[in-house]
């Protein structure tokens, strides 16, 4: 069957639907109501930009485009991938030269053409723009700025985040700022106040630091931070975003990249749950929210966790995270000196009641 042929609804890989999971152990060691993940990074390839994926390729079919063209970190790209190998829509994928390793890798298969270059800010995506439309492609950038229709798609997280019922606040990683103005209308849609919080690397954070007043907009001119996906100095939907978190009742949590890592680390530990960095940092908002008195009894926080660990495992091949050599007398030593260990996550600053120091 062709692509133009091809049913809209023969598109879906099962996106969308994702489980509200329980942090029970962190709830109770941080004193909340109650604490929960959305757990995004169960889509089908590893994200939740499986939703705008699914939709934005709904879109190219409607309009009878000869395909797709988007510029990706790495999840976006393996999504629109999936999805326009489904449809049978050749793609061209424009990925930023230092992405990781493990996103790339995870692309290669669906054998779309993929393009790197140094940086990929609002010159180069206006440039891109034209050369899809000249070649009939669909630009499926995953931002309002360009890809409206397609960016519908992740109104569903906001729209099951309230249909679950619970959440106070809405903990949203954040680099474009089309995540969290898509999860701010889908609250609204399905009834719910929840505060929008907009999560950021603190070295990468205008969306947060123009909600604080420090920024008159969200752009800046210079930024360090690791956090693979949220490297954006100029959010392409900063502007919208900035409202949403002001019409929402939230607030900005710029976190330090070290703080981001040991959350993944502590979720892993305690939930078992294992999510990429920029994921991660939207639980380690949360503590720092606790800490700071802005999260109390009564609240009952949600973190979006928008990307699976195994999108990140460069970091876990390292000599220090390999088997400890042993032989089998050891064994039985090493065991016992295992289970007599405490097992606390070190924490990188003292949480409510402790006085851990940082590492």
């Amino acid at each position: 069957m062709s692509a133009a042929a091809l049913p809209v609804d023969r598109l879906s890989m099962g996106e969308g639907g994702t489980p509200m999971v329980a942090l029970h152990a962190l709830a109770e060691r941080w004193g909340l109501a109650g604490l929960w993940a959305k757990a995004e990074y169960l889509n089908p390839t590893g994200s939740y930009k499986d939703r705008i994926a699914a939709e934005s390729i709904r879109v190219a079919l409607r309009d009878g485009r000869r395909g797709w063209m988007a510029t990706s970190s790495g999840n976006g790209g393996a999504a629109m991938s999936a999805y326009g190998a489904r449809a049978g829509l050749p793609g061209v994928l424009l990925v930023l030269e230092d992405a990781p390793a493990e996103k790339l890798a995870s692309i290669a298969p669906y054998g779309v053409l993929r393009l790197s270059m140094p940086l990929l800010g609002p010159d180069v995506m206006a440039r891109l723009g034209e050369i899809a439309e000249d070649h009939g492609l669909l630009l499926t950038i995953t931002a309002h700025a360009h890809n409206p229709e397609g960016m519908r798609g992740a109104d569903g997280i906001g729209e099951e985040i309230a249909a679950h019922g619970h959440a106070t606040h809405v903990y949203v990683p954040t680099g474009g700022g089309g995540l969290l103005v898509a999860t701010e209308r889908g609250l609204r849609a399905g009834g719910s106040d929840a505060a929008v919080v907009v999560a950021q690397p603190a070295g990468c954070a205008p969306i947060a630091r123009a909600v604080s007043g420090e920024l008159s907009r969200p752009r800046i001119d210079t930024w360090e931070t690791r956090i693979s996906g949220l490297q954006l100095p100029v959010p392409p939907d900063g502007d919208l975003a900035l409202d949403a978190v002001r019409r929402s009742g939230g607030w900005g949590a710029p976190v330090a990249d070290e703080d981001a890592w040991a959350a993944q680390s502590l979720l892993a530990q305690t939930e078992g749950i294992f999510v990429e960095p920029a994921s991660a940092l939207a639980l380690a908002a949360v503590r720092q929210d606790v800490e700071a008195g802005r999260l109390g009894p009564d609240d009952q926080p949600c973190v979006v966790l928008t990307g699976h660990g195994l999108k990140d495992l460069g970091r876990f091949v390292a000599p220090e995270h390999r088997p400890a050599p042993t032989t089998l007398d050891e064994i039985p030593q090493r065991v016992q000196s295992w289970l007599g260990r405490p097992h606390e996550t070190p924490a990188p600053h003292a949480g409510p009641g402790e006085r851990n120091p940082r590492t």
